[in-house]
């Protein structure tokens, strides 16, 4: 490409170039956690040179799938619901996915999301999850797990470098991680009633570099919304006063993969001589992630 640079500056002549469109897949993205029920929403893929509309992302839902979690002894067949059924906080987290504003006196969606589920299933530690997905004639399978609590030892925090802003404080977490390679994690957190946030940058982390040390103590950034861009006189910061609650969730080493490459692609974008990154999903036959979370909470209240 940086060869061919200075010929394409020296045509007169405009270039248009036709970028066919690929094939639409279905993708999954799905979710169980211990003590809930799977939450699985699917869509078709879109166009990423195309922009879109809510009633652009409404379209992409598809309806009247079949959609199976088995827990190694029973097969559960998960159901469609709509947003409707969503709290405002639920609503405004989705919204913000998106990219797009809830109504601010409803607090509803500006398009309907769909999901399925079932309520019957509650996810528990240590077990194995298969989904299975029949829909517009493909089907779709994928493997996850729960695994084992990695939970935190305790969170503090820091603050600020810059004396002139000596409202905002860092937080700072202490993990122990046990002596088996593979120990995985994706955080959240939530500032006061604000929805929970995976980090910005990054929201994973693994044992590579670390596997076995009794301590080990890192900033956690405040999570954001990758819906909008960041302010960076402000990012990954908490204030003072504020109530921080840390969702701290095991995961598996495929399930790790799929944000690693996902997060890599996102942070990519924009970069001239970034290169082209590969998601790892774990669907067969489809594209997204199916993952199971192994979730502790852990609270600070930052002083005054």
């Amino acid at each position: 490409m940086v060869v061919l640079l200075p010929f394409l500056w020296g045509c007169e002549k405009d270039l248009t170039l036709e970028l066919p469109e690929g094939v639409a897949k279905i993708v999954v993205e799905g979710h169980i956690e211990q003590d809930a029920p799977p939450v699985v929403v699917l869509t078709r893929s879109v166009p990423i040179f195309s922009g879109y509309s809510p009633k652009d992302i409404e379209a992409a839902f598809v309806h009247n799938a079949e959609v199976f979690v088995s827990d190694g002894a029973a097969e559960y067949q998960l159901q469609e619901v709509n947003s409707n059924m969503l709290t405002p906080e639920l609503s405004k987290l989705i919204a913000e996915q998106y990219g797009l504003q809830p109504n601010t006196e409803t607090g509803r969606l500006p398009f309907t999301f769909y999901f399925y589920t079932n309520l019957q299933l509650l996810g528990q530690t240590g077990k194995n999850y298969k989904l299975r997905v029949q829909a517009e004639g493909q089907t779709l399978t994928a493997n996850t797990s729960i695994p084992h609590l990695l939970p935190i030892d305790s969170l503090w925090v820091k603050p600020h470098a810059d004396p002139k802003k000596d409202s905002l404080v860092m937080l700072w977490y202490r993990y122990r991680d046990p002596d088996t390679v593979g120990n995985s994690v994706r955080y959240f957190t939530k500032r006061n009633q604000e929805a929970f946030y995976p980090g910005y940058y990054s929201s994973i982390f693994n044992d590579e570099l670390i596997n076995g040390q009794p301590y080990i103590d890192f900033p956690l950034a405040r999570g954001q919304s990758k819906g909008r861009e960041p302010d960076f006189e402000t990012y990954g910061y908490f204030r003072k006063g504020d109530t921080i609650t840390v969702k701290w969730c095991a995961i598996d080493v495929p399930h790790f993969n799929f944000w690693f490459s996902l997060e890599n692609d996102f942070n990519s974008r924009g970069n001239p001589f970034g290169a082209p990154v590969s998601i790892q999903s774990n669907i067969k036959g489809g594209l997204g992630i199916w993952g199971g979370y192994g979730v502790t909470y852990h609270r600070f209240v930052v002083p005054k």
